[in-house]
């Protein structure tokens, strides 16, 4: 069977009572059979959730590759909806034509208004609903009860007991009434998004073990009409926007989550399509996706600075696609930052604050189970890392500018240091807010830049060397360059100067050294 499976955030509640559950099984204790209203899960539920990536069956939570190919243009989706001698359905195909394919009629706005937003126009996902009404009006009957699939864990037990075993089975029951071919949007023989709807809730939200967890997996290949039918995601019948959203994230876009999956942090949290953001607003408004997802779909070029200083003004990301990268090291290396303007308008009404997000990106890493080494990271601007210590799913004080910060550097809390330790030499200051835009001054590299009518504060020079340093008003201590064609001897001298008399002057820096300056 294939082996690439992932699943869906649980719901903020779920999500709360695991990591109680956690807790207390950490402390010894042992979570107590789960009651009606209890604020825990039972011992089995809590261990069927924590140990599946790590089951006999196969299982993954990334995708085997990141396509380089732009996902945008039309894609048609076929949705099968499902339902059970043991749970008969009780919605309408019209209410999932709604949701999922119809433009600015549904009341917070469809999976295929999310995605004409998300992508900025580039992506429109259209598609078919499809049930033949065997018993309830216009859904398939599977030829097995909803426990035969479920079978005491999730859809995710051994084949065939299990989800897989129930897409084969309705896309038996479909083929009579379905052109699969017609679901092949690139032509390589191969059904690019199969949808399947089952009847009942989620175990994303529910916790149990009888209800199916939504999630994307995937087939032994199918032949059906000439073309394979291999990947799908699965649904509830109640589910919303944000779970089908996310699902879709993976099917169409390949996109990892981006949640902890061993439920010890929040990963990027409500600030991200992939993490616990498909539950904004009760998962009817979802987050839109981080830079890094959307850059990997080519929804988004980012502009890259390197060995430079720019001033940038940055517009809200809900409909503008503009991102600055910026490099740690060579243009090409796989660890950079993406800055981004997050503001609450559009599906991003919901977000937990509003400003500048940084994402700290490693591309070595392949997903964010490591809460100190994440593949995307928010750089949290009051220095807190709540989402890394699982304190919270994201806050307002995550953005910057912040109460209590207006910069990310060298010297800053959070440091804009590399994964490995070393100094990035990026620094991102003067962050504000102007209107729903946000401005700052971006430096990566050793550029020199000219400081004009700037007070020399401070000097220093070391007794057993020739070093020499000067604090500059506003850029701070810089070290005067060696081998300086003006001399370092001079160029002290001449900060002393200044310094004794009050004079500003011109300095030409980087991060690190004085280069040469003059006396205004």
């Amino acid at each position: 069977m294939c082996n690439i499976q992932c699943i869906c955030p649980p719901s903020p509640e779920l999500y709360n009572q695991i990591v109680r559950a956690k807790k207390r099984m950490a402390e010894g204790a042992d979570p107590v059979a789960a009651t009606e209203g209890s604020d825990s899960l039972d011992a089995r539920s809590l261990s069927l959730i924590l140990s599946r990536p790590n089951k006999t069956r196969g299982h993954t939570l990334v995708a085997p590759t990141r396509s380089a190919a732009p996902v945008t243009g039309t894609r048609r989706v076929l949705v099968l909806l499902v339902d059970f001698s043991d749970e008969a359905a009780g919605e309408s195909q019209s209410h999932y034509n709604d949701l999922l394919f119809s433009v600015g009629s549904h009341p917070t706005g469809s999976m295929r208004d999310f995605y004409r937003e998300a992508s900025y126009g580039a992506l429109d996902v259209v598609g078919t609903v499809s049930g033949d009404g065997e018993v309830t009006a216009g859904w398939y009957r599977a030829p097995n009860p909803k426990s035969y699939y479920t079978n005491g864990n999730y859809g995710f037990d051994a084949y065939p007991n299990n989800a897989q075993r129930l897409v084969e089975d309705i896309i038996d029951r479909a083929d009579p009434h379905v052109d699969f071919a017609q679901f092949d949007n690139d032509n390589d023989g191969v059904v690019d998004a199969l949808v399947v709807i089952a009847a009942g809730s989620g175990a994303e939200a529910t916790g149990d073990v009888n209800d199916i967890w939504s999630h994307k997996w995937g087939i032994s290949p199918k032949m059906v009409d000439g073309v394979k039918v291999q990947n799908y995601f699965m649904a509830p019948e109640d589910g919303r926007v944000g779970v089908m959203a996310h699902e879709l994230g993976h099917l169409l876009m390949k996109w990892p989550d981006l949640y902890d999956t061993d439920y010890s942090s929040a990963g990027t949290g409500s600030w991200d399509l992939m993490a616990g953001g498909s539950w904004n607003n009760g998962g009817r408004s979802p987050a839109h996706p981080t830079a890094w997802c959307k850059a990997q779909a080519g929804w988004i070029t980012p502009t890259t600075i390197s060995n430079a200083q720019q001033n940038v003004t940055l517009k809200p990301y809900t409909n503008n696609p503009q991102v600055y990268k910026l490099p740690v090291g060579n243009t090409g290396s796989k660890e950079y930052f993406l800055v981004s303007n997050r503001q609450q308008s559009g599906f991003d009404s919901h977000l937990p604050g509003e400003g500048m997000i940084i994402e700290h990106v490693d591309e070595n890493q392949s997903n964010n189970t490591d809460e100190n080494h994440y593949l995307v990271d928010i750089e949290q601007c009051d220095g807190q890392r709540d989402l890394n210590k699982n304190a919270n799913r994201g806050d307002a004080d995550d953005a910057f500018p912040c109460s209590s910060n207006t910069e990310f550097s060298g010297t800053s809390t959070p440091v804009s240091d590399a994964y490995d330790g070393t100094e990035s030499k990026i620094s991102v200051k003067n962050i504000a807010r102007s209107g729903d835009n946000v401005t700052a001054t971006i430096t990566v590299g050793a550029a020199k830049v000219w400081h004009y009518n700037k007070a020399v504060k401070m000097t220093y020079t070391h007794h057993t060397s020739q070093w020499a340093w000067a604090y500059i008003d506003t850029v701070g201590w810089r070290r005067i360059k060696d081998n300086s064609p003006d001399g370092v001897t001079n160029l002290f001298n001449l900060c002393c100067e200044a310094q004794a008399n009050g004079r500003n002057v011109h300095v030409h820096a980087d991060e690190q050294f004085l280069y040469t300056m003059y006396l205004t």
